[in-house]
């Protein structure tokens, strides 16, 4: 997975953090805070990994078939119930939550 700008570091989601390969585009991979919705979305398919944003309508124009996602988060979560929204989507998605590679 994939943090956008929005979010804190990965490590701040301890519960999501045990269970997937978290990354953030900014402490991880040195993006700008301002980096273009199309720059996070190639380096996810670049990275094969689902976006984690609060900015789903902008997202969900960029993503393409047999390429990964998003799984957008209510901007007025907190930090808390994130992981919890996340393990839900990747349940529906029937994603394992354990995994360290999504594919």
């Amino acid at each position: 997975m994939l943090l956008d700008a929005a979010f804190a570091r990965p490590r701040t989601f301890t519960r999501l953090y045990k269970k997937a390969n978290v990354t953030h585009v900014v402490f991880d991979y040195n993006l700008p805070p301002q980096c273009s919705d199309e720059e996070i979305y190639l380096l996810a398919v670049k990275e094969n990994r689902f976006v984690v944003t609060i900015n789903y309508q902008d997202f969900k124009k960029l993503v393409k078939k047999r390429k990964p996602g998003i799984i957008a988060i209510p901007s007025e979560l907190r930090q808390g119930h994130v992981t919890r929204r996340v393990d839900v989507q990747l349940i529906l998605l029937e994603l394992p939550i354990w995994t360290r590679a999504l594919a």
